[in-house]
């Protein structure tokens, strides 16, 4: 701080209409007004972002473990007598920093000892940890087909229950599903699991997925420990699983995508491309086999290869990973389940390269393997796999290849192949267990080619092109190709067009083509129009168009009209619905008259926490917060999973916090009653896995005043003259027509205004015991009574 003492003129300030009094605040340098301030952090040069800084009465910085931490600092060890909720002043407690305060930019530079800093890239570790909450997830979904004459249901119901304890989660998943000639019930898993952040891994224990760089795995009951991937815990994670299937529904249909016999989404999609995300794996070695459920009660299936389920071959943190259990068989068969343990360790050199081996053993099966993945720079990536495999059973060896190579041909332009071949020998742990009198279902594909050619021009806009063939040693060979381009007409209008053709070698497969063109143009707000012509190879051409509107960011609707070249029509229309405690989906479609479907979802949570019961429109998932803010129903606030609203009770859960890493919930204002106020409108969180943060906004009631004030000669008060509480702490200034904005006024309370010649007056209003909601500022006449003291 500067040590030189600037005097002002009072009679200039006073002829300005300033408070002399302001001035001495201010008097040695600028200078932070006391209290928490939202400032820009700078360290040594480097921006650190903006971050909550707390200032003394003399307007020093205080320096606090929140601070500090994000200033990338070892508090612990720099400043051994720092404690959480506390701070010290000044740059004395950290020897040899130096602070820089420029209040007139809202930033603090700091010069800090680089011993004192924490390494390059080391998070972290000061997260939110414990809370306790039970949680319920439901995911129903009900389809109602009727065609020439016949009905068809379909019912599905997803729940997991589970709670999250001491950073421990638990969770137990099951499934229901109703078809026309079957009724199941599945108990998919149930686990616990927890971070171990100083190492850092997740152990798990339970009924689990096998999670290997190297082996394709399946459910089992045991132990597993596999590196923690979330990027704020270990700062060298890589990319995460992609886990995407694309297609084309020829007509609105059910997609059903199973992986080891055992159904992990199914789900309802409009006619034309479809993409799925973020699909629950059993796996990330296991092809995925996807059943489109047309209309008209046609089906067609296709796979997605295992190799393609990565964006990168970097996609889970170097480290060690480890499995010990017994298989366990979900889909319906007689297989035996032997115990099986498993060993995997991935190693960095550098930052571009990654070396990955492993083993994995059971009574009758063995296998091991290693990869090899390297980037140079953006360009190019290349990986390299190769599993072994002994099955004693059957006395077969055999080996699996699998090799990515990605590059970047030029700007806008990508190519990508996927190739995996294995030979007859060849056995994962899952085509084990057979009995002998059983014998071996069909093979697995024994070859996998998979290559995409991607680009984008600013002229003729953005394309792409697939190509995938299987060859499987008892089934013909199959090939898929498709097609696909865009283009942007104007600000907001597009045209597009999709291929889909497929090249097997039956004569099925070879007629199995379809075409999508589509023009998408915009009405106004959130309304577009979408015109399309579309050809498949079961229904011939078909043409329609389509309204979609966003009402609100809570309610959509479309609807749309086609017609087929043979003369049918088919209407249909979809709501969906964001309700403040559940989410909902309502679909309905008719061709010609004999034709009809309709279908209804709703999904969401519910928490059961220290203060009661919660809902949620969205899933729960490992980490997540409950939010309070004051008393009162409908508050909205904004989370990063989307918006939430308040209960009755004036709570609300953030369904999804980011774990190790920082999320902001925020209060939208717009939303509290007029005469209520969030003293912290918004909060940020750095949760560790499993955590459950309870955050409180403190919303209090508030009145905001307008004071019309005149003097006893019924003259407006100045412009410019303070106005200051009982306790002489400035409030505000007074600007025309004797007008005084008080953000929070009681009837009590009293006030004073300091006039230019040093004089005081005393503000005499009349103010209603309760305020009125409705009003948002309450205008009210005071009268400034003099006074003799000065």
């Amino acid at each position: 701080m500067a040590a030189e003492v600037v005097q002002f003129d009072r009679q200039v300030l006073i002829e300005h209409g300033i408070d002399p009094a302001l001035a001495d605040y201010f008097r040695q340098a600028p200078r932070f007004a006391m209290g928490p301030r939202s400032v820009a952090l700078q360290v040594n040069g480097v921006p650190k972002g903006r971050v909550q800084a707390t200032f003394d009465a003399q307007g020093e910085l205080c320096l606090d473990p929140l601070l500090v931490e994000a200033a990338g600092v070892d508090w612990h060890s720099a400043l051994p007598s720092l404690k959480p909720g506390h701070c010290v002043g000044g740059a004395e407690a950290l020897p040899g920093a130096v602070v820089q305060l420029f209040p007139a930019t809202l930033q603090v530079d700091l010069l800090i000892p680089t011993g004192a800093l924490l390494p390059f890239g080391a998070p972290a570790r000061n997260f939110a940890k414990g809370g306790v909450a039970g949680l319920l997830n439901y995911d129903a979904f009900i389809l109602q087909n009727q065609f020439a004459g016949q009905r068809s249901d379909f019912r599905h119901l997803d729940t997991e229950i589970g709670a999250n304890a001491g950073n421990w989660l638990l969770r137990s998943r099951q499934r229901y599903t109703s078809l026309p000639n079957d009724t199941r019930t599945e108990h998919l898993y149930a686990y616990a699991s927890r971070t171990l952040e100083a190492y850092p891994v997740n152990l798990q224990l339970g009924q689990l997925n096998m999670a290997s760089p190297l082996f394709a795995g399946e459910s089992f009951t045991g132990l597993q420990v596999q590196p923690e991937n979330a990027p704020g815990l270990r700062w060298d994670a890589g990319i995460s699983a992609r886990s995407q299937v694309e297609g084309i529904a020829y007509s609105p249909s059910r997609i059903e995508v199973r992986q080891n016999g055992v159904v992990i989404y199914t789900g309802r999609v409009p006619a034309g491309p479809f993409t799925l995300q973020e699909l629950p794996l059993l796996s990330s070695r296991l092809d995925l086999e996807v059943t489109v459920h047309e209309q008209g009660g046609q089906q067609r299936r296709y796979t997605v290869p295992a190799a393609t389920l990565y964006d990168a071959d970097f996609a889970s943190a170097p480290g060690f990973s480890f499995a010990l259990g017994q298989v366990r068989r979900l889909a319906a068969d007689d297989r035996q389940t032997p115990a099986f343990t498993t060993f995997s360790q991935a190693w960095d050199w550098g930052r571009d390269r990654r070396l990955t081996a492993g083993l994995m053993g059971s009574a009758h099966y063995r296998a091991m393997g290693w990869g090899l993945d390297q980037q140079w720079g953006n360009t190019l990536t290349l990986g390299v796999r190769q599993v072994l495999s002994s099955e004693r059973a059957q006395g077969v060896q055999g080996d699996q290849w699998q090799a990515t190579f990605g590059a970047v041909l030029a700007p806008g332009l990508s190519a990508s192949v996927t190739a995996v071949r294995q030979s007859n020998g060849f056995r994962t742990l899952s085509d084990t267990g057979w009995n002998a009198e059983l014998g071996r279902p069909d093979s697995r594909s024994q070859e996998q080619w998979v290559l995409a050619l991607n680009g984008a021009t600013a002229r003729w806009g953005a394309w792409g092109t697939t190509y995938s063939r299987f060859v499987n040693a008892d089934e013909p060979p199959r090939s898929r190709l498709g097609l696909s381009w865009s283009r942007m007409l104007s600000d907001r209008s597009s045209l597009s067009l999709s291929l889909e053709k497929g090249l097997g070698s039956t004569a099925g497969e070879r007629n199995s083509t379809s075409a999508y063109l589509t023009l998408s143009l915009p009405l106004g707000g959130q309304r577009r129009v979408r015109s399309y012509l579309r050809h498949d190879s079961s229904s011939g051409v078909r043409s329609g168009v389509s309204l979609n509107e966003s009402l609100s960011e809570t309610l959509a609707y479309s609807a749309g009209i086609e017609r087929q070249d043979n003369g049918l029509t088919t209407v249909s229309g979809r709501l969906n619905a964001l309700a403040h405690y559940t989410s909902l989906d309502l679909g309905y479609s008719q061709r010609g008259t004999d034709t009809r479907s309709l279908d209804a979802g709703v999904r969401g949570g519910l928490v059961a926490h220290r203060d009661g019961l919660t809902l949620s429109p969205y899933t729960l998932r490992d980490t997540f917060g409950v939010l309070k803010a004051g008393e009162q129903a409908g508050v909205k606030l904004h989370t990063p999973q989307g918006p939430v609203w308040t209960d009755g009770f004036g709570r609300a859960i953030a369904a999804n916090l980011p774990a190790y890493s920082k999320a902001r919930v925020e209060v939208d204002s717009a939303s509290l009653p007029r005469n209520a106020q969030a003293l912290h409108g918004y909060q940020e969180v750095e949760a560790g896995r499993g955590a459950v943060p309870h955050l409180d906004f403190s919303v209090v009631s508030v009145r905001r005043v307008l004071l019309r004030t005149r003097t006893l000669d019924t003259q407006w008060l100045p412009r410019g003259v303070t106005v200051h509480d009982e306790q002489d702490q400035y409030l505000a200034t007074v600007m025309d027509t004797g007008a005084i904005y008080v953000s929070d006024l009681r009837p009590e309370s009293v006030l004073f205004a300091r006039l230019a010649d040093g004089t005081r007056c005393q503000l005499e209003f009349t103010l209603p015991e309760t305020a009125d909601p409705t009003q948002l500022i309450e205008n009210v006449e005071a009268t400034c009574r003099d006074l003799s003291v000065s």
